[in-house]
């Protein structure tokens, strides 16, 4: 393929860019907080080093190898694979439509920081949690469309213009943008470190996120979950590493790279969940951390940074608005690696310019996102989200590690991989195992156990909305790749009928 990355540290800066985002710094922390902190720790790391690193260094050596994105990956292994590599890449299409309107919530939020902290001695730690859903989204439970927020319409197009700034230049433009979109949110957070360091509880807060707590272990749903969290911190089988495995320059060492994609990874993981403990600890605000990482960042983050320097409210207020615009970088990185998983085999199958691809999804996405602009937005990201990054991501990773355990180059993957190592090379049957075995039985074994949750407790939506944000999607997601691997268009069709009348 024509495209490269100019440099190794151009494709690792666009791999850390879009396997770090929202998940690390916001739903990680909510993990760590339910299951015991440490516990969750300690079965996550090891993990990461067991089940993560194969398959991501997998995805790698089969894009740089293939020289193509998750389709033609898929179907250079199995002849019927074509249409799970697809199904991946419309998945990611999906969640780069919840990441932009996410991203468009975090800018909104950014812009109404400093005003929010200059008048919030004068308010209640109840009016400034719910100020973004009520005051801002005048958001409701019930999914129902009754008002629409102009504010947050207007951050959602300006996501989608510099998602399209970002893909336009293709992967030159993406290791540029990961320059920005990594180093300052890691930079900023580790200032909201150092700062939740110095509260004098911070030794209970640290406490709280490092020392296990062992009884927690002989909970199932603390393994599967912490398991199952680095399949979708580490932004595998969604098809972005392949895509980006195929701009890679000849010569580079995957393994090494890969190292470092999963510690900073990591990294940023803890380090989020540090500034999480130590800031709602220093507030007095630990009973109010929880799973979920929308409440954390628009109900709970808004009352603790309004309390960072004391009277110091405009102080506050600057620290908040560079804080939300860092988790908006990270939002708008991740959906542009999410567009770009799709948009890099669309462009090769169909034989169209990527950059026209890339404006039209663009120009389609944007319309279809200002739904997160209404009152029904926080019930369409909950659902939407559930069943995109979680219940579509089983499927596709269960899929994926049978096609590649299952396929005869398994051990020419491992060759690929220390193709240009010298010393630290991956171990061919540890990989193995990890793709053929441990990786289908980890997935396999999450979906059951939500398939039994979901017989016993259900979902809490009404049905119509389960079916348009949920259901309808997931429905999408495995049979829209059927048109796309027979190549069927609306254009296809109409010569059909012009011929056969």
């Amino acid at each position: 393929m024509a495209e490269k990355f100019q440099s190794k540290s151009g494709f690792i800066l666009a791999s850390i860019g879009a396997a770090v985002g929202l998940g690390n710094a916001l739903r990680f922390p909510g993990l760590c907080a339910k299951y015991g902190g440490g516990a969750f720790l300690l079965i996550y790391s090891v993990a990461l080093v067991v089940l993560g690193l194969p398959l991501l260094n997998a995805e790698i050596a089969l894009g740089r190898k293939i020289k193509g994105g998750a389709p033609k990956c898929m179907l250079s292994l199995k002849r019927k694979g074509e249409a799970f590599g697809w199904a991946s890449c419309i998945n990611s299409v999906f969640t780069a439509l919840i990441y932009a309107g996410l991203a468009g919530w975090i800018i909104a939020t950014a812009v109404t920081a400093v005003p929010l902290c200059l008048t919030a001695p004068a308010l209640t730690d109840t009016e400034i949690s719910g100020f973004f859903f009520n005051d801002i989204l005048s958001a409701r439970n019930d999914g129902v469309i009754s008002g629409f927020s102009l504010l947050v319409a207007g951050c959602i197009i300006a996501a989608w213009v510099l998602m399209f700034l970002c893909l336009k230049g293709g992967a030159k433009s993406l290791s540029k943008a990961a320059k920005f979109t990594v180093a300052i949110p890691i930079t900023l957070l580790m200032f909201l470190a150092v700062r939740g360091l110095l509260y004098n509880n911070s030794s209970q807060a640290l406490a709280a996120l490092f020392v296990p707590d062992f009884s927690k272990l002989s909970s199932p749903e603390l393994w599967l979950t912490a398991l199952g969290q680095v399949f979708f911190s580490l932004s595998i089988v969604v098809g972005i590493m392949p895509a980006y495995g195929s701009y890679l320059p000849e010569g580079t060492n995957i393994f090494k790279c890969s190292l470092a994609i999963a510690a900073a990874d990591f990294f940023v993981s803890v380090l989020a969940s540090v500034v999480l403990f130590t800031t709602l600890y220093g507030c007095g605000l630990q009973s109010q951390i929880g799973a979920s990482g929308i409440i954390t960042a628009f109900a709970v983050y808004p009352v603790a940074i309004s309390r960072l320097f004391g009277g110091a409210t405009a102080l506050n207020g600057v620290v908040g608005a560079l804080f939300y615009s860092s988790l908006a970088m990270m939002a708008v990185q991740s959906a542009v690696s999410m567009l770009e998983a799709f948009l890099n085999p669309f462009s090769e199958q169909r034989g169209k310019p990527k950059k026209r691809i890339a404006a039209i999804v663009c120009l389609c996405g944007a319309p279809i996102t200002l739904i997160f602009a209404t009152t029904a937005a926080p019930t369409v990201v909950d659902i939407s989200d559930r069943f995109i990054n979680f219940y579509n991501v089983l499927l596709l990773g269960i899929a994926e590690c049978l096609i590649i355990g299952t396929s005869k180059q398994t051990c020419a993957l491992a060759d690929e991989i220390n193709k240009f190592t010298k010393k630290l090379k991956m171990p061919k049957r540890a990989f193995g195992a990890s793709i053929k075995f441990l990786s289908p039985a980890v997935l396999i074994s999450l979906t059951l156990y939500e398939i039994f949750r979901l017989a016993t407790q259900g979902l809490c939506y009404p049905l119509w909305l389960q079916i348009a944000f949920g259901w309808g999607l997931s429905f999408s997601v495995f049979t829209l790749p059927l048109l796309l691997v027979t190549k069927i268009t609306p254009r296809n069709i109409w010569r059909r009928k012009k011929l056969n009348p």
